[in-house]
């Protein structure tokens, strides 16, 4: 009868799960009424979904914390807190019968040769570490600055690249893009790495893939943007371009030159074998000329107000570099364009104009004429006052939580003990994680829901019928069971505090509507869980307090970040 009875509530989940999915991005629920919004302290309903944008998921621990102190100093101790990061680790023999001989353990090419141990470590930082708003901040960069393990498959390589954006995330965006540039999974991944000036003799021209995408995803975007992130329009009505084919070619040849730094001991040379521990090097011979940088004229990013030269000639390709990296950063656009995405990846997939515009401004200039101020840009998204309050009133407010955030969500909730090893259960839920799909990321940012009049909804891209059934299986394993091995290891929820309140469904209710929904549970919603709660045997409190979380956790409501 129990498997029954658990069978129908699964049912009922899945299909309600798809249904407030696509009611919510389409608009079609009224806004529901929340708790009032307060100031001083912070009302708890606003606290929660502040901790929703600003970490992998509220806790009881950290939302008594902000209620206690305030938004803002809550986010200077996250300004301050210790990285967590990822470790540098050890390059292993290319060989991997010698890194691995005959007898070693099992695990042993995993650890060294697959993202296991990256992955491991995310969960680990997610679920414990302090330093939640830089982690959030930095996996956010990560889907802008793609790299992917679908390439870069060596963890030591990976962790390097992670570590820029992990040490610059409340850094500025002008030192991300340099880093980013001449770090050797990047070179590896987007062909920069042994890019050589034009052979006249053979007619082959530079690799343009990296020159494309540090314009059109790391930086400006292919259209000329408003402050508020709106296309720009020539009197025809048609979207201004940001850059052309000369535009590409111009960069493609000012990034030549460059290759790994020479291995511990060895010579320099062109083409130096794979090492992903420094970064590039621009490559000179043994009159210290770079032979093998593009001295011709290139054209670079044209606009207005230009600080830098925008053709490059006869030059060094150490100031080559440094100029480009300069056009690019302070172009108009790179403000609107970062900014949205920030937004996206932490708030909401359709925020106003002029929420980007105000977020925009603070990233050409922070109040003390600096620009690319990422901590400022950061506090600005955070605190706006389109992201603040207990009642968003636009429909098409919020996001789908993706995969891994609605994973981290449900494990920090519940104070989830964890060994880490969660990577295959979320990438069932459709991302895996350090290992995007191509350049574009998990999903692309700009995506549109069919059939939903323009709203934007990035998550939805990788969101279908399969998986939403996994979400909802997902729950069921950390609700009802465990993940990976038995205890000590492996990883489950600790339910006891909602134990304690199972004798009282509706204490037990209203504890879970404040913590997962900040106050936002409908009646109709309520209502059917206390009946679900109800029909459990009184005296099985565990299964009681079950049942209630796993209703919650796999309902639409709890899915869609509003």
């Amino acid at each position: 009868m129990k498997r029954l009875y658990l069978d129908r509530l699964r049912q009922f989940t899945a299909q309600l799960c798809v249904m407030l999915c696509v009611a919510l991005c389409l608009g079609q629920l009224a806004p529901v009424t929340t708790l009032a919004q307060s100031t001083t302290p912070p009302a708890e309903a606003d606290v929660v979904r502040f901790l929703e944008q600003a970490t992998w998921g509220p806790t009881d621990t950290s939302v008594a914390r902000v209620q206690q102190i305030g938004f803002e100093a809550w986010l200077q101790e996250q300004f301050n807190a210790p990285l967590t990061g990822y470790p540098n680790l050890a390059v292993p023999p290319a060989d991997r019968c010698m890194a691995c001989p005959a007898g070693s353990p099992p695990t042993c090419e995993r650890d060294l040769y697959t993202m296991y141990p990256l992955q491991v470590r995310f969960f680990q930082n997610a679920l414990r570490g302090q330093d939640q708003v830089r982690q959030r901040a930095a996996f956010a960069l990560h889907k802008i600055l793609v790299v992917s393990s679908n390439t870069i498959s060596q963890p030591s390589a990976m962790s390097r690249y992670l570590n820029i954006l992990f040490n610059n995330a409340f850094g500025n965006y002008r030192d991300v893009l340099q880093q980013i540039t001449l770090n050797p999974a990047m070179g590896d991944y987007l062909d920069m790495v042994n890019n050589a000036k034009p052979n006249l003799r053979t007619g082959v021209e530079p690799n343009e893939n990296y020159a494309r995408e540090v314009l059109q995803l790391f930086s400006i975007g292919k259209v000329m943007l408003n402050a508020d992130g709106s296309a720009k329009r020539d009197a025809a009505g048609n979207a201004i371009p940001t850059y052309t084919q000369d535009t590409i070619e111009g960069f493609a040849h000012t990034f030549t030159g460059w290759t790994y730094a020479p291995l511990p001991g060895a010579v320099s040379k062109w083409k130096n074998p794979r090492n992903y521990v420094a970064p590039m090097i621009l490559y000179r011979n043994a009159q210290g000329v770079d032979e093998q940088h593009a001295k011709e004229a290139k054209q670079l990013l044209q606009y207005p107000g230009s600080r830098f030269p925008t053709l490059l000639s006869n030059q060094d390709g150490e100031m080559d570099l440094q100029q480009a990296i300069d056009n690019i950063f302070y172009h108009p656009n790179v403000g609107p364009f970062i900014s949205l995405r920030l937004i996206r990846s932490l708030v909401t997939s359709n925020p106003s104009p002029a929420y980007v515009a105000r977020v925009a401004a603070k990233f050409d200039n922070n109040g003390a004429n600096m620009r690319g101020d990422l901590k400022a840009v950061v506090r600005a998204i955070l605190l706006d006052a389109e992201a603040r309050g207990t009642n968003p009133t636009p429909a098409n407010y919020g996001k789908l939580r993706e995969p891994l955030l609605f994973a981290t969500n449900v494990l920090r909730a519940f104070n989830a003990t964890s060994d880490g090893a969660m990577t295959s259960s979320v990438r069932g839920l459709g991302q895996s994680l350090f290992s995007p799909n191509s350049v574009f990321s998990y999903f692309s940012p700009e995506y549109v829901i069919p059939g939903s009049g323009g709203t934007v909804g990035p998550e939805f891209l990788i969101h279908s019928t399969s998986t939403s059934v996994a979400r909802v299986n997902f729950v069921n394993k950390a609700v009802f069971g465990r993940f990976g091995d038995a205890a000590p290891n492996g990883t489950q929820l600790n339910l006891d505090a909602c134990i304690a309140l199972a004798a009282n469904p509706n204490a037990l209710l209203d504890k879970l509507n404040k913590l997962m929904l900040h106050g936002t549970m409908s009646a109709a919603m309520r209502t059917e869980i206390l009946n679900a709660i109800n029909a459990v045997n009184a005296t099985d409190l565990k299964r009681r307090a079950q049942t209630a979380i796993y209703l919650v956790a796999a309902s639409s409501q709890y899915q869609v970040q509003r």
